[in-house]
């Protein structure tokens, strides 16, 4: 149950992360972004959610992963509720820079999952928890296309609403373990 819960958050997190690139050329439209502003706003969320990965990663160590994955989620629908609020290319990169959180889920996993499972099968749990990189691949690919469907600002709001649904489900439901698995 752990690694399923584990696996979930990080997939609606990384949806979360990869929804700036998915709609970068609607951005590229709406804001008139030169290349290189295009560039800055697919890599603002990139760079946060790289360089995020070591604190986050060790408040885990220090708090355990229920507390802190279910803040990150919390913390990461505001941004995903805000970025259809933008009104200029700084403010969109702003909240898309903060969006960029959600990248350091990764790390917030990891920990949580490696210490329910003992050593030799850890490789296999990590690797499933792994899948949960796919949530970056479904945000490019279906955001765009549900965005069809809804619009591009609904498919933000519905991934806010999925992280907030998602952020009380892990509190609710998930448990740090009182030891190390062994």
């Amino acid at each position: 149950m752990h690694v399923a819960l584990g696996t979930v958050s990080f997939t609606l997190c990384f949806a979360a992360w990869g929804l700036i690139s998915a709609f970068a050329p609607q951005f590229r439209k709406i804001f008139e972004l030169t290349p290189t502003q295009s560039a800055a706003l697919v890599a603002a969320p990139v760079l946060l959610g790289s360089l995020a990965r070591i604190p986050v990663g060790m408040l885990t160590d220090r708090l355990g992963g229920r507390l802190v994955f279910s803040a990150l989620m919390a913390i990461c629908a505001v941004p995903a509720f805000l970025v259809p609020m933008a009104g200029s290319f700084h403010q969109l990169i702003a909240v898309g820079f903060f969006l960029g959180l959600a990248g350091s889920s990764f790390a917030v996993g990891v920990g949580y999952v490696s210490r329910w499972t003992p050593p030799a099968k850890q490789g296999g749990v990590l690797g499933v928890y792994g899948l949960g990189n796919i949530g970056q691949s479904a945000a490019v690919f279906l955001g765009p296309v549900v965005a069809a469907s809804v619009g591009w600002r609904s498919v933000y709001r519905g991934t806010a609403a999925l992280l907030a649904a998602g952020a009380i489900a892990f509190a609710l439901l998930a448990r740090n373990p009182t030891t190390r698995a062994s």
